[in-house]
């Protein structure tokens, strides 16, 4: 392990260390405060509160975490010790705030003047009820726990027990150490079963029953799910007027019908899964238990038949009921209501308020708890557990409602990320990472360092482990991924571990490096919904705008306000801004409408409003952006602006190239400034500025040598674009030919671009510097990589000397670049070239000779001009034929290229006296030359000899007509010039 991953593991110590101490330093300066004690005992840890009698408290929990507010009493004091099943506890005022271990349940009492709360293990039935000070009455309905305030601590003598009024005075405190754990609460009471019987194994088979008449009995079958699901299921055949919830306790989902009915169970007794499903009667409903294995997710379904219950390997999406606190009740909009079954928990005996509903796969995500009541998670329909004697369950028409007494329910309005924690509840999780209060994790941080540095070395991993997870929840990434790496040196364990891999590689991803979170990749971490939106948030810094990850955040996201602030503040941008540019508009919406004022989502707004159509109001976000505080955000808007703007028209090219300039430096140092660069290069060749895109891009090289390759290609790509590039004819010839030199390393690796090097070649013959193009065309020669581009510049420098007069050195040339396997089209290039300068140093008809072979139009018109020279007509005038037989269509009228070599053959022809062949080009040609200079000249190479008197009158026109040609021809040359 590196010093530098120890030495900021244990800088995060020391911040912790003096920060903890502040705040103790703090606390000693506080006015007298209220005793907060603790202690445990098996599967409960508890807290007692030394308050007076006048106080009152609520109480109010989401999820894992409990807040417990008081009144009427003086600040809490320091917090105790954890008791064995919680993991943090704040306190703040009148305020204690507690993190339990996941699972743990609560249960509030207050006795004497003090509030306590005892806190059980998960999936453990509740302890035996707290002795009363007096027996209690019978009473018909099971009572519940006690209220929340002094006016409801007590039980009147109709509905059981009562404790001691809220007036009496409270006893002299004992000290921490001896003070005994304070008088039990008093028992429940109630007509249905013992939580003893009611935890029992029920053994499957037929449910046996006490009645000797009762309801007609049905009996359960099993069932065939449709083909593209994967479970098994079995049908209980009630009819459609029942129906059904279910919830799920420790390891066995309960199903709740509103319908009194027997179930025969025999028929599933050898199912492996359905097999230990029992059936108990309840005074209006019947109860299904049904054992849950591991990996499997129970599912409701009323088909025509009856209800199907079904065992899925993949948990099935659920619509969640719609939670809303109005007028001190909370009404809970679940669709096709049916009705209110009251049924004993079976694991704990407490009372429950079960809502059933016709409509399957609906159910409420999120518990909550408050004084007066639990409202718990639910597969379908509606559970609640009432702690007070008034809180009453009713169905209406749009769902549920919960009421207590006349002042209604004591209820806290939920938070505006509400619904997305619901939907965040169907998501499946791997990782821990703590949302106690600041102050609770600093202090839990300090404490699990002080263990682990006590602990002997072999056995410090899973502490040094845990401390990490702290370290990530405070956002101290770095820190804790250096505490990673120390537990899984000190720990083989640790090191074989894939959920520590995952969390190291997290840490990573929240310290801004992707490339060292490849341990997301593992396959051992596959299957569930959080691994795959930490891979998506890995791609997302890997490639902006990635759509792939877009997808994933579409159905993931979520799961973000399930994490600590720190965590959830760094990656909460990135989704929204990935899921908007990455084509998941509707999601993103969504997200962003129950993210309301969150400044560091005003960039994802701003492309939102964008992505919906509406540009000019995006452009003023984006201009308030730009106008802000924080430098990244400026930077980015600011560049967004201008692209925005060029989009709209606002701008022209060369506009926005100049204002991207002027904010290369707001943003330095990462792939956005390259990013930005090689924007300006763009823009710049795109308005012909290719030598400050060339140079911009060469700094940019220079700048970003890990990026040097990727550059160095979209170097190639601007010089190659600047060669195709038409309008790059108006540039001066000085300034092109200095830019093809300064460049000559990129046409080095452009390989066999025909594309690139004959444009080139001919771009630099074109320009009126033979002195300037010569040493360029070298240049570019000697260093070409490839042996086809080598030959392909060979030929143009060649070209270069035999305009200059030196057929030598052209020659000299064209066998320095010759090489095997050339393109046909380059051999044919490049033996025109050899043969002119043959000719030309006085072997005409050995020149000639070397373009017989090549039966192609320019190899032949190059061989009869050659002849030309030599006055061989006869053989000029079939090279000119052959030419003619290859260049032109068989009908049609021809353009002006093609009549001027239709005029060369009449030429050659005549210049060999064969009036034969001269009257057929007549009798071929005649109708297909438009009027005009050429077609006249033809005409009149090919006229019939004067042969009668009648014939005199058309030599006299012939003569005129060879008058006026020289004028003519003038000009045809003067236009073919200019082309």
């Amino acid at each position: 392990m590196s010093a530098s991953r120890t030495s900021r593991a244990l800088a995060a110590v020391a911040v912790l260390v003096a920060l903890v101490a502040a705040h103790a330093a703090a606390a000693e300066t506080a006015l007298p405060v209220t005793t907060v004690r603790s202690s445990n005992s098996a599967n409960t840890g508890h807290i007692v509160i030394d308050t007076n009698s006048k106080a009152a408290y609520t109480l109010d929990q989401q999820g894992d975490h409990v807040v417990l507010q008081l009144t009427g009493t003086g600040p809490l004091g320091a917090p105790p010790a954890l008791p064995r099943n919680v993991i943090g506890i704040v306190t703040d005022g009148l305020t204690l705030d507690l993190v339990l271990q996941h699972g743990a349940r609560v249960r509030p009492w207050r006795m004497d003047g003090r509030v306590g709360i005892d806190i059980l293990d998960a999936a453990q039935p509740a302890p035996a009820s707290r002795p009363a000070r007096s027996a209690p009455e019978a009473h018909p309905h099971p009572p519940l726990s006690m209220a929340s305030s002094p006016e409801l601590g007590g039980r009147s003598a109709a509905t059981g027990p009562k404790v001691e009024p809220a007036t009496a005075a409270p006893a002299a405190p004992l000290p921490v150490a001896a003070q005994p754990l304070p008088p039990p609460v008093p028992a429940r009471t109630a007509a249905v079963p013992a939580v003893g019987e009611t935890v029992q194994q029920i053994p499957p088979g037929r449910d046996v029953l006490p009645e000797i008449e009762g309801p007609m009995g049905l009996r359960a079958r099993r069932t065939r799910l449709p083909k593209e699901i994967d479970g098994t299921a079995f049908l209980v055949p009630f009819d459609s007027a029942a129906g059904a919830a279910a919830f799920q306790n420790a390891d066995a989902t309960y199903v709740v019908f509103d319908e009194r009915r027997p179930v025969d169970m025999a028929a599933l007794k050898d199912d492996p899964v359905f097999g230990a499903a029992s059936v108990r009667l309840l005074p209006n409903g019947t109860l299904l238990r049904v054992p849950r294995p591991a990996g499997v997710s129970i599912a409701l379904t009323q088909l025509q038949q009856g209800w199907r219950i079904a065992a899925l390997a993949n948990t099935p999406r659920q619509e969640p009921v719609v939670v809303a606190a109005v007028d001190g009740r909370l009404n809970l909009a679940a669709e096709q209501s049916s009705d209110v079954v009251t049924m004993a928990d079976p694991d704990t005996g407490a009372t429950l308020l079960v809502g059933t509903q016709h409509r399957p796969g609906q159910g409420v995500a999120l518990s909550r708890r408050t004084g007066e009541f639990i409202l718990r998670p639910s597969l379908q329909g509606v559970v609640v557990e009432p702690l007070s004697d008034v809180v009453s369950l009713r169905q209406t028409p749009t769902g549920f409602s919960l009421s207590g007494g006349p002042a209604g329910l004591a209820l806290s309005p939920p938070n505006h990320t509400t619904p997305l924690l619901m939907d965040a509840a169907h998501l499946t999780r791997l990782l821990n990472f703590s949302t106690m209060p600041t102050e609770a994790l600093m202090r839990l941080a300090v404490k699990q360092l002080d263990d682990a540095a006590a602990t002997p070395p072999l056995a410090r991993g899973p502490r040094h482990h845990a401390a990490a997870e702290t370290l990530m929840a405070l956002g101290l990434s770095a820190e804790a991924e250096g505490l990673f790496h120390i537990a899984t040196d000190q720990d083989p364990k640790e090191a074989a571990s894939p959920v520590t891999a995952a969390e190291t590689a997290i840490a990573a991803l929240m310290a801004g490096r992707p490339e060292e979170a490849s341990a997301l990749t593992d396959p051992k971490l596959d299957g569930t919904d959080e691994i795959a939106l930490w891979r998506a948030v890995r791609q997302a810094m890997l490639d902006e705008g990635s759509p792939r990850a877009a997808g994933v955040f579409a159905a993931t996201a979520p799961l973000v306000f399930q994490y600590p602030p720190p965590i959830r503040d760094r990656i909460l941008p990135l989704i929204a801004e990935t899921m908007i540019q990455g084509g998941e508009i509707e999601p993103a919406a969504r997200l962003l409408n129950q993210v309301i004022g969150e400044p560091r989502l005003a960039y994802a707004r701003a492309l939102l409003t964008q992505a919906q159509g509406d540009a000019a109001r995006a452009l003023t976000q984006l201009d308030t952006i730009a106008g802000g505080h924080d430098q990244f955000d400026r930077a980015r808007a600011a560049i967004r602006a201008t692209e925005l703007r060029l989009s709209m028209g606002v701008l022209d090219k060369t506009q926005a190239a100049d204002a991207l300039d002027k904010l290369l430096y707001a943003w330095r140092g990462d792939g956005r400034e390259l990013a930005l660069r090689e924007r300006v290069a763009e823009l710049r060749g795109q308005t012909g500025a290719w030598r400050v895109a060339l140079s911009t891009l060469r700094q940019a090289e220079t700048d970003f040598p890990e990026q040097a390759a990727s550059i160095h290609d979209r170097l190639k790509d601007t010089f190659a674009a600047m060669v195709r590039d038409q309008g790059s004819q108006a540039i001066p010839a000085l300034e092109y030919v200095a830019m093809v030199e300064e460049n000559a390393d990129l046409l080095r690796d452009t390989g066999d671009d025909e594309a690139v090097e004959q444009p080139l070649a001919d771009r630099l013959l074109a320009l009126d510097l033979p002195g300037r193009a010569r040493p360029v065309l070298e240049k570019l020669m000697h260093q070409a990589k490839s042996p086809i581009a080598k030959a392909r510049l060979g030929v143009g420098l060649a070209t270069l000397e035999s305009r200059e007069g030196d057929d030598a050195g052209a020659l000299s040339v064209l066998e320095a670049s010759q090489t095997q396997d050339l393109p046909p089209e380059l051999i044919e290039q490049r033996l025109i070239a050899q043969a002119a300068s043959v000719a030309r140093l006085g072997d005409p008809v050995a020149a000639a000779s070397k373009l017989a072979p090549i039966r192609t139009a320019r190899a032949a018109e190059a061989r009869a001009q050659i002849l030309e020279t030599t006055a061989d007509w006869a053989a000029a005038e079939q090279a000119w034929a052959d030419c003619a037989s290859l260049a032109l269509p068989n009908s049609g009228t021809l353009d002006e290229a093609q009549a001027r070599i239709v005029l060369r053959l009449a030429t050659a022809t005549a210049r060999a006296g064969d009036d034969m062949k001269l009257a057929g080009l007549r009798d071929q040609y005649s109708a297909r030359i438009d009027a005009g200079p050429l077609g006249d000249m033809f005409r009149l190479l090919t006229a019939e000899p004067i042969r009668t008197q009648a014939d005199i009158g058309r030599s006299q026109k012939e003569v005129s007509l060879a008058a006026s040609l020289p004028a003519d021809l003038k000009a045809l040359r003067a236009t073919g010039a200019s082309r």
